[in-house]
Order: C-alpha cells, then sequence, then structure tokens
C-alpha cells in the first residue's frame, strides 16, 4: 500500500499485458478519438491516477513522439481538459494541457514513462496520437493505477 492508500489497483487500458507481464502495443495514428488509443477510466472515489505507458516507434522512423491528452467528467458525456496554469503578477492564464513525450530508443525499442495525476472527477479520459512520422506508425501500452479510498 504506497502513500497510505488503502485502494490501489492497476488496470490495462490500450494494448495489452500477458500473464507474464510481456506487453503489446495498440497501433497508433496522428489524431486524437481512435478507439484503440482512447480508453476512459472510471475514477469516482479516487485521488491519485497514474499512467504507466510504454511507447516504440514504427519500423524505419526515427525522432517521433507521442501527444497525451487527459480530460475529466462528472458524468462520460462532458468532457473538461487539464489544464496548465501560468501566472504573471495577479493574472492566471489557464491553457489546455497536452504532455508530449519524445522517442529516445530506436525504432521497436520500447521506450517508458510513468506520469502521476491528481483527480477528482468520476472519469477520466485518456487520448494518444503520435506525430513526426513518416510512413510506419508505432505502437502504445498504457497501463493505469488509480489510489484512493474506494
Amino acid at each position: 500500500m504506497a502513500l497510505g492508500y488503502p485502494y490501489q489497483h492497476p488496470i490495462v487500458v490500450i494494448g495489452s499485458k500477458d500473464s507474464s507481464g510481456n506487453i503489446t502495443g495498440a497501433t497508433l495514428t496522428d489524431a486524437y478519438g481512435n478507439s484503440n488509443t482512447t480508453a476512459i477510466v472510471d475514477t469516482g472515489g479516487m485521488s491519485k491516477l497514474e499512467l504507466h505507458i510504454g511507447y516504440t516507434q514504427g519500423s524505419g522512423e526515427s525522432g517521433n513522439s507521442i501527444q497525451i491528452r487527459v480530460e475529466a467528467s462528472p458524468d462520460r458525456v462532458n468532457w473538461y481538459r487539464f489544464t496548465n496554469d501560468s501566472t504573471s503578477g495577479a493574472t492566471s492564464t489557464l491553457t489546455q494541457r497536452e504532455f508530449t513525450f519524445s522517442a529516445v530508443s530506436s525504432a521497436g525499442t520500447w521506450d517508458y514513462i510513468s506520469l502521476p495525476l491528481d483527480v477528482s472527477c468520476d472519469y477520466v479520459r485518456i487520448s494518444i496520437k503520435e506525430s513526426g512520422v513518416a510512413a510506419n506508425y508505432g505502437k502504445v501500452f498504457c497501463e493505469v493505477t488509480i489510489s484512493g479510498d474506494k
């Protein structure tokens, strides 16, 4: 039990993982909304969501990256983007947040990141796309750990 949370539950939401822990990624595209690279997670009663993401570029590719969009919803109908806050003087400027992760390994080799987030809504939608692709899209795997008092 980490950080004193009585409930921690890992869930594979994009791609798959076998009983030995071997992962298989879903094929990326250059747009959000692709059904195999978008997932909705029930986070009601939870306070932390950690994304564990594996990414590999497509064959023959280099210098590509993925973009990750995270949205929250109280009703699974209306979605609200996570935001960035930039404060200057007494003015806070909010912009829609998007996380970018650039591949560091060669095509076919998995790169891994962990992205911890605070959550307070009942649902979170995760969408991932790839940019910089010349010909062959890469693959992505995403497992989330939700933590809280559920």
